[in-house]
């Protein structure tokens, strides 16, 4: 075993493969969902702060904007630009499940013309921001809650 151990299976940093990220990107349901998950103090930020693509949470909202300008979180979206490689498309290059494979194909082609059809929906609901979690946790906005605060001795 030894150091080299953790290197071997590089579990420390594994994010959700691209298969997976690429059908919770397929529907308006799914992405809503992700966006919008309930409090969960095991995550950061709550969970309330989640890049659907990189399959990670953070902090704040000023922390996530800084990740979608980042180059990772660029790597990551040119990568699911495309069809992700399954394991029925190796069994339809060795000749098994062609059948299988070509209906998968149908529905890649029909789930693609729905994300261009709902293109403007879709990235309405990744792109919303939320407020800070003092004002996720309490219910009152932002706006309202700077002022009402007020400081006595």
């Amino acid at each position: 075993m030894g150091r080299y151990s953790v290197k071997r299976y590089k579990t420390k940093r594994r994010t959700r493969d691209l298969d997976l990220v690429y059908k919770d990107l397929s529907t308006k349901e799914s992405v809503y969902a992700l966006k919008n998950q309930p409090l969960d103090e095991t995550k950061p930020g709550l969970g309330q702060y989640y890049c659907i693509e990189c399959a990670k949470y953070f902090e704040s909202q000023p922390t996530l904007d800084h990740h979608r300008k980042g180059k990772v979180h660029k790597r990551r979206l040119k990568d699911l630009r495309q069809r992700p490689y399954t394991p029925l498309e190796s069994e339809a290059c060795a000749g098994y499940n062609l059948q299988k494979f070509m209906e998968s194909v149908e529905k890649y082609k029909q789930t693609e013309q729905y994300k261009q059809e709902n293109k403007a929906e879709l990235d309405a609901i990744k792109d919303a921001k939320k407020d800070n979690l003092d004002a996720l946790i309490t219910g009152v906005p932002s706006s309202h809650a700077e002022g009402e605060v007020e400081m006595r001795d």
